[in-house]
């Protein structure tokens, strides 16, 4: 049987000799580099090229009956996959970064480059980076959801074979939202490697058993029911995990500088109600209500809502601070009410904004702007520029 690496060091001298210059790294991963390999292991090779180079070198072949593959890896993607921004999923991305094997650089700022990189991948799975990822795995979530409305077409369609790929793919994206807010990759990809994934600490219970019977189940309908409970499972999670990273903020950090956008969208409600266009009249009520909503929930809680929560998961703030509910009136079209009720909305936002002492920056000439923009500016700033006239 071939040795692998001699295999490899073929490659390395074809690609210098072909593409001299424009390579930065030939590295390894999986299980040689992982030392965990066989003697029916395979060796994976990429090569990060210089931006649009060498690009014949990618190839695949078999010798001795082991499979090899030599492919290119961007620097852009491998700095996207180090940061958990690549569109590849991180639960099985990072490892190709974190535990490769470098046999060749090109220089040692390519060398450092790299390892930067894997570095950076040390550093999301820290206390310290624990917010940001669980932040990813709350974006990740719309993935899920995605293939969740996939697996619903399909059945719909009567595409077996495509609600099957569906229900693989939101598997992969499911583990890869507890994967991030875990703070953790796979060595492998979780096909082969489920026990890694069900020994994280955050998880849904029973998530072994919501994946088996989703991957293996012969009826349709219970693949489907498999696939809705372990997304609103997983959502329990991460909205678990969302409320962990909370940091206190004061009210006055959360709402400084803000009135001018209430100011502007109710006068965008009151103009629409004024001239009877309903769906612009609802369009912005939406958004003021949504708005407010979010950030009284971020005083309260010291979390800011995203895409991930849905607007009742975090109007109870709002409500409790007596903010009038514009949603009603508006779905059901009625301009007067809805008018009425952005006037009361301003009169509150203006009673909440001077109980919390926030300035609303109602200016009345240019002279007070001025004075405003005056005030505003850093002493040390102000000081620097008199020195400099």
């Amino acid at each position: 049987m071939a040795d692998v690496f001699r295999i490899a060091d073929i490659l390395i001298a074809h690609a210098l000799r072909a593409h001299p210059g424009e390579i930065g790294i030939i590295a390894y991963y999986g299980s040689h580099a992982k030392g965990t390999a066989s003697p029916t292991s395979d060796l994976d090779l990429f090569y990060i090229p210089d931006e649009g180079k060498a690009r014949s070198l990618c190839t695949q072949f078999i010798i001795d009956g082991l499979p090899y593959d030599f492919w290119p890896v961007s620097w852009r993607l491998a700095h996207d996959i180090a940061n958990g921004s690549s569109h590849r999923p991180w639960a099985v991305s990072a490892s190709l970064i974190a535990d490769a094997r470098v046999l060749y650089h090109r220089s040692q700022q390519d060398l450092e480059r790299f390892t930067g990189l894997q570095t950076r991948i040390v550093e999301l799975t820290r206390p310290e980076s624990r917010k940001l990822m669980v932040g990813k795995g709350l974006e990740e979530f719309k993935n899920t959801l995605f293939w969740l409305g996939q697996m619903r077409h399909a059945l719909a369609d009567g595409d077996d074979p495509g609600m099957r790929w569906a229900g693989n793919q939101l598997v992969n994206s499911a583990l890869n939202c507890l994967a991030l807010v875990n703070q953790t990759y796979f060595t492998k990809g979780w096909g082969a490697n489920l026990d890694q994934a069900l020994a994280m600490a955050i998880k849904p219970d029973g998530l072994g058993q919501m994946v088996r019977g989703l991957i293996a189940a012969q009826d349709p309908g219970f693949m489907l029911e498999q696939a809705e409970r372990l997304a609103q499972e997983v959502r329990v999670s991460l909205g678990a995990a969302s409320r962990s990273v909370a940091e206190p903020v004061s009210v006055q950090e959360v709402f400084e500088d803000s009135y001018f956008y209430y100011f502007e969208y109710k006068n965008k409600v009151l103009s629409a109600c004024e001239r009877g266009d309903v769906v612009a009249a609802v369009y912005a009520a939406y958004d003021l209500q949504q708005d407010m909503s979010m950030f009284t929930y971020k005083a309260a809680h010291g979390v800011e809502p995203t895409d991930f929560h849905l607007l009742g998961e975090y109007s109870g703030p709002y409500e409790k601070a007596g903010f009038p509910d514009l949603l009603g009136p508006a779905s059901r079209g009625d301009l007067v009410e809805l008018a009425q009720r952005v006037r009361g909305f301003d009169e509150k936002v203006r009673e909440w904004f001077e109980r919390y002492a926030i300035p609303l920056n109602i200016l009345e000439s240019e002279e007070e702007l001025g004075q405003f923009l005056e005030r505003r500016e850093p002493a040390s700033e102000r000081d620097s520029s008199l020195r400099s006239e």
